[in-house]
């Protein structure tokens, strides 16, 4: 079922991918000289390979609308029963 939730979920990851991967690195980077955690730098190299080849890749729209796509068919959480019966 699509809810409106999923659809904002959606909607804000495939554009964050669209339009924020290199901006993403660019807090890492900047994160990385205020902690000076080396697992941070890891994460600031990623985010710049990733931004950067993403970027370039001419299927780009599609990957994001298939992000999407994924979040809007994935199963929601069941809910479960009260107890109470309604008479």
């Amino acid at each position: 079922m699509i809810t409106t939730k999923k659809m904002i979920w959606a909607l804000l990851i495939a554009a964050w991918l669209y339009f924020l991967l290199p901006a993403t690195a660019t807090l890492f980077y900047e994160l990385y000289h205020l902690t000076g955690v080396g697992a941070v730098y890891w994460g600031y190299s990623g985010f710049k390979a990733a931004g950067y080849y993403f970027g370039n890749w001419e299927y780009k729209w599609l990957a994001c609308l298939g992000a999407a796509a994924i979040i809007l068919l994935l199963p929601g959480r069941a809910r479960r029963a009260t107890g109470k019966r309604s008479v």
